[in-house]
């Protein structure tokens, strides 16, 4: 049996996995730039060696692990990571850059000398665009200081609140203070949004009395890392999900709830879905907490009534992101491909059969390809994933959730509500997707789908299903899961290594 403090196993064990998937990825991409290669093993290595030593004496305080772990790999993730190769990144970037100005909102204007409107930004910004999916040694972008003269693009993210971009924001307005090259405005609002995502998880972690081990384990999910490591706010959604989630875990312990922490609660559901509606679901979770756990019968009452509150600013937000969503390349895109909400809707209820059809077939045809896509990384052109990577972090997840976790005082009719509140959000984003991207009649559920979306729902996964093992020894068992888990974040880097070098 491996003993905690006997590191050079896993130390062992990470090596082996890291060269399997470094000999693996670089085969399949022909050794394509090998000195690139074994330079970015070998520092990856070192940095797996150190998160494992680091857990050694930081088993305890998993808080301050998962912080380090995300912001080690993060910043390997944004420096490897190509220009604007991140899916939609070229839009995430464009919004960083008109909120790094102080302008919260957007406006959409007309384009001198052009019939087409767009979103008034800097040169720099869009020369990347050019240079979209290009590596740093590949272009010369990286080399040129940052060109502030006056540029358009034709979309910025305006569907999505401000507050999704002011990590990235500020990150790109220190480049400029700096006057550094213009690599720098991606590279540190990749940074700055990397700070906030690790931020939030440390508070979410630290502040759950239970299944820490569990938030921390999805928390450095492979895409999570990826996208926290960009311009995207996908990463501020996923982690404020998170921080929900940790907060009901605090209620479901807790036997006097405060106010103040049901109002971060509300806040963090709020916040995540506006960015990312189906998860104002996340509220119903205050029906799974005891009714003795709240103060007095006057909190119980309120704090679900504002679930009401939640859900009347969502619908709000709603319709005004729509109008929005409009303002860009997909205006234009839905007209030509007959994509309408609406349009969806009337078809759907005039022909029942096929609404059910559709209905279970997000459930059937969809989920294995969302599960591949958990592994699905850059734009859809310039695509690469890994289908081996989906799958064995299947199996590794799904054994971890059954067989780790036990939340000893769950029963069964509250593991009930936790498995409803997965399907309504899984069928909401499935549900938006498939009106907002599929053409009226259209037979892909999956249009528009990315796995990025479901990050978060992963965590009631051990919630739901976890049943535990009083004969695996659990500390060993951690140790083993998380050597586990970092060596599937080195797997990922040592795709983009192969496919992007």
């Amino acid at each position: 049996m491996f003993k905690l403090e006997n590191k050079k196993y896993f130390i062992g064990i990470y090596a082996l996995i890291l060269s399997l998937f470094s000999l693996y990825f670089t085969y399949r991409a022909n050794f394509s730039n090998p000195e690139f290669e074994v330079l970015m093993f070998c520092i990856l290595l070192i940095a797996g060696i150190l998160s494992i030593v680091y857990y050694t004496k930081n088993n305890e305080k998993l808080h301050k692990v998962a912080l380090v772990l995300i912001i080690i790999f993060g910043i390997i993730s944004l420096f490897l990571t190509p220009i604007y190769d991140v899916s939609d990144e070229t839009e995430h970037f464009v919004r960083s850059e008109i909120v790094s100005t102080g302008e919260l909102s957007t406006n959409y204007v007309p384009i001198p000398n052009t019939t087409a409107n767009g979103y008034k930004t800097i040169a720099s910004v869009t020369t990347f665009f050019d240079n979209a999916g290009a590596n740093v040694f590949n272009t010369h972008a990286d080399d040129d200081k940052i060109d502030h003269t006056p540029s358009y693009f034709n979309s910025a993210f305006a569907q999505n609140p401000f507050y999704g971009y002011l990590a990235q924001g500020i990150g790109v307005f220190l480049a400029k203070c700096l006057d550094l090259n213009a690599i720098w405005m991606l590279w540190l609002g990749r940074f700055f949004n990397l700070l906030l995502y690790a931020g939030i998880i440390a508070v979410a972690i630290k502040k759950a009395p239970v299944f820490k081990f569990p938030l921390l384990i999805v928390s450095i999910l492979p895409i999570a890392i990826y996208q926290a490591a960009s311009t995207s706010c996908d990463g501020l959604f996923s982690a404020l999900a998170i921080l929900a989630f940790s907060y009901f875990l605090y209620f479901y312990k807790t036997p006097k709830i405060t106010w103040t922490d049901l109002g971060i609660f509300y806040i963090a559901v709020i916040l995540c879905g506006l960015l990312k509606t189906p998860y104002l679901a996340l509220s119903l979770l205050i029906f799974l907490v005891p009714n003795t756990n709240f103060s007095d019968k006057k909190q119980n009452i309120i704090s679900k009534l504002c679930i009401l509150v939640a859900l009347g600013i969502g619908i709000a937000w709603s319709s005004y992101a729509t109008t929005q969503l409009a303002n860009s390349w997909r205006g234009e895109y839905f007209i030509q491909r007959n994509v309408s909400a609406s349009g969806q809707i009337d078809y759907l209820l005039a022909n029942p059969l096929i609404a059910l059809q559709r209905f279970g077939e997000i459930y059937s045809t969809a989920l294995p390809t969302v599960i591949d896509r958990f592994f699905y990384f850059s734009n859809s052109v310039r695509e690469y994933s890994s289908t081996l990577l989906a799958g064995l972090y299947f199996v590794f997840f799904c054994l971890f959730s059954v067989f780790y976790c036990n939340f000893k005082d769950l029963n069964l009719k509250t593991r009930i509500k936790g498995f409803l509140i997965i399907i309504l959000i899984y069928s909401g984003v499935m549900a938006i997707q498939y009106l907002t991207w599929s053409p009226v009649g259209g037979e892909n559920v999956t249009s528009g789908v990315f796995s990025r979306y479901f990050m978060p729902l992963l965590i009631f996964l051990p919630f739901v299903f976890g049943i535990g093992n009083k004969k695996i020894d659990k500390q060993t068992l951690s140790f083993l899961v998380l050597t586990v888990a970092i060596s599937f974040i080195s797997g990922m880097l040592m795709l983009t290594t192969a496919v992007k070098y």
